[in-house]
């Protein structure tokens, strides 16, 4: 859930009658109306009806006042009535007597039952004027826009970079699973001269170089491994992600867990695509959700190797907030490398998202949300690390940024077939 800002603000919506309304050229004009109670907690709210499809408007007020040296934020709650919330329905920041498009508002989460959108912007950028507009149209129903506030943000806590450390490789001819922690835990000590937020290391730490068939290695979570990485964790105050196979009453998995800065368990992910490998030859269990840990960072999330070649993993992932994505991978050089490449990098640009991937064999890589690689080992057993920027993204056509825009343009409504199964299920 969406907190509040806890800053002053302009209610944008005091008085209605300092909205207008409009359409553009090429739609139809929708109806527009004020809903009196129609808000949260019976607040105003303002309505956009479409009672056909071919209906398209939008919702306006000038953002007058604003100063050049100050940093503000704005924010609307919307909330579909009857509308499918797939379907187009944009915030948009307008700039300039010339109607240029400035910034898109990002979807930032919910609050009472109603999606929050927001966007920063510079004052600077209103020198010639700035309006807000709520878009929203193509399908029957109605759209509500409420709680639209503006605040100064100047003096405000920014998002803060973060460190971030991959562990690569894994011990020669361990004899056991303690064999194996050793080496890693020597590795955190390692990792810990860069003074990291979070350490990714590889997967199945526990069992990688050991006689495993039939997994006799497999451990409890929280267990002898874990426990030792948390101690690891709670000496250096970084948080430690890692994947081990589990075991967890008569199932075995490949579970991804994640240990706090104090050495405490945040929480844990099972692997939901298994190879042939794992689930055919060995008997893994399959996992079935995509958690979201909350670290005092920001959001991660795990996916683990095969996860990575299903590019609906990573957008759930990104849709529900996550912004950096835990990788553990045990290594793919197919093609010199040339898969893993573009696997990785498109992950991160298509959810504007940061990925550690940790690897076993290959070559383990810190990339930025931009797809650029920010570090990338040389050799098995490297340690290797680099600062994120949360608030990076890429450009879009117009050299403006793209922030998390994907959330929201996406056409969900389209996308039935990917939840059909084979592709013997789908009509064509």
């Amino acid at each position: 859930m969406m907190e509040e800002l806890d800053y002053r603000f302009e209610n944008l919506l005091a008085d209605p009658a300092e909205w207008g309304q409009g359409y553009p050229p090429l739609a139809q004009e929708p109806v527009f109306r004020v809903r009196v109670d129609g808000g949260p907690a019976e607040r105003q709210a303002l309505a956009t009806v479409c009672e056909s499809t071919s209906l398209f408007g939008y919702w306006e007020r000038s953002l007058t006042g604003l100063e050049s040296d100050r940093t503000y934020t704005v924010e609307v709650l919307c909330r579909p009535e009857g509308f499918d919330a797939s379907r187009a329905r944009q915030a948009v920041l307008i700039a300039g007597p010339k109607e240029r498009f400035h910034q898109q508002l990002d979807a930032a989460g919910t609050r009472d039952g109603w999606e929050v959108l927001r966007r920063s912007f510079s004052g600077s950028d209103a020198t010639e004027g700035m309006s807000l507009r709520l878009y929203s149209g193509w399908a029957l129903g109605e759209v509500r826009w409420s709680e639209c506030r503006l605040y100064d943000v100047t003096d405000a806590p920014g998002n803060l970079p973060y460190k971030v450390a991959v562990v690569s490789g894994n011990p020669i001819d361990p004899g056991s699973p303690a064999d194996c922690a050793d080496f890693y835990c020597e590795k955190l000590d390692v990792a810990a001269t860069s003074r990291p937020d979070i350490v990714c290391l590889p997967e199945l730490i526990n069992v990688k170089g050991l006689p495993d068939e039939m997994g006799l290695f497999a451990e409890p979570v929280p267990g002898p491994t874990t426990w030792r990485l948390a101690e690891k964790a709670r000496e250096h105050g970084f948080y430690v992600a890692v994947s081990v196979r589990e075991q967890a009453e008569d199932r075995v998995y490949n579970t991804g867990v994640l240990i706090d800065r104090h050495g405490g368990f945040v929480g844990k992910y099972r692997k939901t695509h298994l190879p042939a490998g794992e689930g055919l030859t060995k008997g893994l269990a399959p996992g079935h959700e995509y958690p979201i840990f909350h670290t005092d960072f920001g959001k991660v999330a795990f996916m683990i190797c095969y996860d990575g070649h299903f590019p609906e993993v990573s957008r759930i992932l990104a849709l529900k907030g996550a912004g950096l994505i835990l990788f553990p991978n045990m290594g793919d050089n197919r093609d010199g490398g040339a898969v893993w490449d573009s696997v990785v990098r498109t992950r991160a640009v298509d959810n504007q998202v940061a990925i550690a991937a940790s690897l076993n064999n290959g070559r383990s890589r810190i990339v930025a949300q931009t797809g650029a690689i920010l570090a990338e080992s040389e050799e098995k057993g490297s340690v290797i690390w680099a600062d994120i920027d949360p608030d990076l993204t890429i450009s879009d056509f117009t050299g403006l940024p793209l922030g998390r825009r994907y959330d929201l343009i996406r056409r969900a409504d389209t996308f039935g077939p990917l939840t059909q199964g084979t592709a013997e299920n789908l009509e064509v």
